[in-house]
């Protein structure tokens, strides 16, 4: 019994892990803005995940809550990443599909991740400790 608890327990994890790693593939080494002409550049220590739909909906519910000219305007987004960079910041990063590059998104907005509840929970919840520095 206490095997099967454990491997259940074992590959949980490694399903949560894979899925977080190929959302990160996903996401490629940088984003373009949907507005400019910038980028935004991961390092390669960096870690990135999409947040899942349930915890986007969050997200954005107390983006627009915070900033409330965003939801009087519209503030359409197709994805949240959560960035972590190496220098410990976190940073949630709004996408869109991008309008000249299909399959593709650019990015509308970044917000600084430690301003918003429970963002200790989504670190632990996507990323990787042993990554972190």
């Amino acid at each position: 019994m206490i095997h099967t608890v454990a491997r259940s327990l074992t590959a949980a994890g490694v399903a949560v892990w894979c899925s977080a790693g190929a959302l990160a593939a996903d996401i490629g080494i940088s984003i373009e803005s949907c507005v400019s002409q910038s980028a935004i550049r991961f390092d390669p220590i960096d870690q990135r995940v999409v947040l899942d739909a349930d915890d986007q909906t969050r997200v954005q519910a107390e983006m627009e809550q915070r900033y409330p000219v965003l939801a009087r305007h519209g503030f359409p987004v197709s994805k949240i990443i959560l960035w972590h960079k190496k220098n410990g910041e976190s940073v949630f990063i709004t996408l869109l599909e991008h309008p000249h590059k299909p399959n593709e998104a650019c990015f509308t907005a970044t917000f600084a991740a430690a301003r918003f509840a429970d963002i200790e929970s989504l670190r632990r919840k996507y990323l990787r400790p042993e990554l972190s520095i």
